[in-house]
């Protein structure tokens, strides 16, 4: 289960070295795109390990994971989108 639980984090950070490798921007958006579905699949890998009946620490770890990721997006949006506005009044 460990190994299993380990790929299985690692596999979106292939997915985007492999996306880097394709030649994709490395911008804001392709981060934040990165973050969001990061955290859906952290999300995801907690509740199959709690449907699996896995070990409690995995599920925590994957719900603080998953979450932050999420936390990270909605704050970075915020803050982007201020800046953004006083850049638009300033003009």
């Amino acid at each position: 289960m460990l190994v299993f639980n380990l790929l299985l984090g690692v596999l979106p950070l292939v997915i985007l070295g492999a996306s880097w490798a394709a030649g994709i921007d490395d911008d804001r958006q392709h981060r934040r795109m990165f973050l969001f579905v990061y955290g859906l699949w952290a999300l995801t890998l907690a509740m199959w390990n709690w449907m699996c009946t896995a070990s409690w620490g995995w599920i925590a770890l994957w719900i603080v994971t998953g979450v932050a990721a999420l936390f990270v997006i909605t704050f970075t949006r915020r803050r982007y989108n201020q800046s953004a506005g006083t850049r638009r009044r300033e003009s």
